[in-house]
Order: structure tokens, then C-alpha cells, then sequence
């Protein structure tokens, strides 16, 4: 059975973290990605401290089931090689500051020249437009000014960055996703389209029904800790042994927690009181949750019906029964010999299964497929291949 997305080809000349993690979720789906990077590579092939064989364990998360192919877009003769790629895809791909497709001859209005149905995908920190245009942005960057670090972090301290690339990430979710928009609707129209992504969109869209408070209401949220505006009890709690997060449960929770006393207390008879009084009500249950150890009240919690985990350090979640049953880690043969241990595919569709699981190819090494890609996809014979070599264009 095929896999969902085979059939379409992806030209990626994404780099470092938000476009390799959108294509790399095109290519878990099906879709032939071929990762185009010009003769040094994508700058995370040097990053430090953790790799395999010499390849960056940071740029081997992001760039599994991809083809390799180096070519040397600012040469001519590069150039055209692309050009001939274009005619033969459905997508291009990238996350280049703006103005650097139209400068190196590959922006959408050349490309559909090209190929009337070919689509175009850039993610960009602020868009290709408006007065920060000209900004670098990183995903630090964009939590900052999208207000997201303002309401990280516990109240009274510094705002903090969220502990996962959270921009980036979004932005390569989204791009995915506008991807297969675009895809669809050119299977009804016959014409590709240009799609554009930035980093401070994607967060402004996940601020959510925060922004949609203030926007109705004009109070600024705070730092949120682990807590949530609107449910009370929420959030994370210690134990004996370590932290334990629960979401509401409000009155079963305080039978749970041997407090019945404040089942009937007036202060906390409806989600409002709670929520008036929540320091008084995150003061009780904290002394509570003090008596005993995480693991035994996430199992008394759990069969009350009362949402409950363990606040897990990532061996523990990496280990999870749940995690492992769901194929959230796998281990993937890599060319260079031995095995690699990645993060799964999220997405599970009934129809295709073995995208989770056997269909994952290791990442290209540099330049790993050139040749292939030129000789079958193309059909250059083994001297133009040689002779794009002497010229340095591959």
C-alpha cells in the first residue's frame, strides 16, 4: 500500500530548523523530498555536541527520507540544472530571508514561467512585506515579539523562551499544511500558487484565545506558570518525590486527595470562586499533594476519571509505555552504518500504516544523491554529470 503524498516532489532548499521540520513532515507522509543545499551544506551539519559517524544529531532530526543533492545555485550553469528540476516538481521550498529567491533567479514569478503548476512555499521571521521585512529572525526572536515570552514562566520571575523551538516548529507545520492547500487546489485549477509563512504569524495564531481575551477585554496576561485562566485546579503540583500535573476534576479531586472538607466550602462552589480564590484553593491542594509520592496519586487520580501525569524529564518521557506503543521512537538504519534513534511520525492514518514505521529512510548525507537525481530524474548523461562537476556547479 502507497503511502499518503507519494507522487508529489518537493525541491527543499530549506536550512536549519523551521522549513527542514515542514518538509520533513511532507516526506513522512510520502512526498519525494529532495533536499537542495549549495557545496558547504545546511548549516546544522556542523552543529555541536551529539552526532552519528560525523553528521549532526541536530540536522539529522529535521532531514529524514530526504534525497541530497548539492548544487550551486549562484552559478549559471547551477542555475539551470534547477530550472530543469522545477519542470519535473510540485513544489518548491524555502526559508531564505526575502529577497534572496528573486536575487538568485528562482522566485515564484520566474519559476511558474517554468512550470505554470508549480508551487512556492517561503517561510520568512516577518513576512516579505511591512517594516520589519528587512529584520533577522530567529525562533527566540519571533516568541519575543509575538508577546509569548511575556506570558512564559512563572509570575514575578523573567519571561522565558518556551523550552521547544515553538516558532519554528509552528512555522513548519503551517507551511506543511499550506502546501497540501495549494496542492488541492491546483488539482481543481491547474495553477500553483505562492505561499508565505512567518515565524510571527504562526505565533500571533497560537497566542489564541489569550490574545482573544485581551482583545475583548484589555487586561495583559501575565506569566501563566503551568496554570490556565480559566480551569482551576490546573496545573503542577509537587510530591514527595517529584511534580504531578492534573486539569480540573473539581469536586472528585479533593475526595482524591482526602480534603473533603472543601467539596461544600462556599469559596470554591463554582468554577468562578475557584478561579477568585485560586491561590487560596493551589495553597490547599499543594499541601496536599505534599503527602505522597507522584506515582501513587497519578494511579488514584486516574481511576477517579481525573486527568493526571507525572511531570516527566525527557528519559522518562523518551521510555513512556504510551510513547513507545505509539511509535514515537524509532530507530532508523543509517547509510553510513548503525542505527539512529529519532522521533516518530505523529500523524496516524488507517490506510497507510507503514508511514510509521517501516517506510523511514535515514538523512541524506552530503550531496548523497546528486548523481541519482541528475542521471534518473533528469536523464543527464555521465559526461554532463562530469562535466557540472569540473565547473563545481555539483
Amino acid at each position: 500500500m502507497e503511502i499518503s503524498l507519494v507522487g508529489i516532489r518537493v525541491l527543499d532548499l530549506t536550512h536549519a530548523q523551521a522549513g527542514p521540520y515542514g518538509s520533513m513532515i511532507l516526506g513522512d507522509l510520502g512526498a519525494e523530498v529532495i533536499k537542495v543545499e549549495p557545496p558547504q551544506g545546511d548549516v546544522t551539519r556542523q552543529f555541536p555536541f551529539y552526532g552519528h559517524k560525523g553528521e549532526s544529531y541536530y540536522y539529522l532530526t529535521f532531514n529524514r527520507g530526504k534525497k541530497g543533492l548539492i548544487l550551486d545555485l549562484k552559478n549559471d550553469q547551477g542555475k539551470e540544472v534547477f530550472y530543469d528540476l522545477v519542470k519535473i516538481a510540485d513544489v518548491v521550498f524555502d526559508n531564505f530571508s526575502p529577497g534572496v529567491m528573486e536575487k538568485l533567479g528562482i522566485d515564484w514569478d520566474t519559476l511558474r514561467k517554468i512550470n505554470p503548476q508549480i508551487i512556492s512555499c517561503s517561510i520568512t521571521g516577518f513576512g516579505s512585506s511591512g517594516p520589519y521585512r528587512e529584520r533577522r529572525s530567529y525562533d527566540l526572536i519571533a516568541q519575543a515579539i509575538s508577546g509569548a515570552m511575556s506570558v512564559t514562566g512563572e509570575p514575578g520571575r523573567p519571561p522565558v523562551r518556551c523550552g521547544i523551538s515553538i516558532a519554528d516548529m509552528a512555522a513548519g507545520m503551517y507551511a506543511a499544511l499550506g502546501i497540501l492547500a495549494a496542492y488541492i487546489e491546483r488539482q481543481r485549477t491547474g495553477v500553483g500558487q505562492k505561499i508565505e509563512i512567518s515565524l510571527l504569524d504562526g505565533m500571533m495564531a497560537l497566542l489564541s484565545y489569550l490574545a482573544s481575551y485581551y482583545l475583548f477585554s484589555g487586561h495583559i496576561p501575565g506569566p501563566q506558570g503551568s496554570g490556565h485562566p480559566s480551569l482551576m485546579p490546573y496545573g503542577a503540583f509537587q510530591t514527595k518525590n517529584g511534580y504531578i500535573a492534573i486539569a480540573e476534576g473539581w469536586p472528585r479531586i479533593a475526595r482524591v486527595l482526602g480534603i473533603e472538607q472543601y467539596v461544600d466550602d462556599p469559596r470554591f462552589a463554582t468554577r468562578a470562586d475557584r478561579l477568585n480564590r485560586r491561590e487560596e484553593l493551589h495553597t490547599i491542594l499543594q499541601e496536599a499533594f505534599l503527602k505522597e509520592e507522584t506515582e501513587a496519586w497519578v494511579e488514584l487520580l486516574n481511576v477517579e476519571g481525573i486527568a493526571a501525569a507525572p511531570v516527566n524529564s525527557l528519559d522518562k518521557a523518551l521510555s513512556d509505555p504510551q510513547v513507545l506503543h505509539q511509535e514515537m521512537v524509532v530507530d532508523i538504519e543509517h547509510s553510513l552504518g548503525g542505527k539512529i534513534k529519532l522521533v516518530g511520525n505523529p500523524i496516524k492514518l488507517s490506510g497507510t500504516p507503514s508511514q510509521t514505521r517501516k517506510s523511514f529512510t535515514s538523512p541524506p548525507t552530503l550531496g548523497q544523491h546528486t548523481e541519482q537525481i541528475l542521471s534518473e530524474l533528469l536523464g543527464y548523461t555521465y559526461e554532463k554529470i562530469e562535466s557540472l562537476k569540473v565547473e563545481k556547479v555539483i
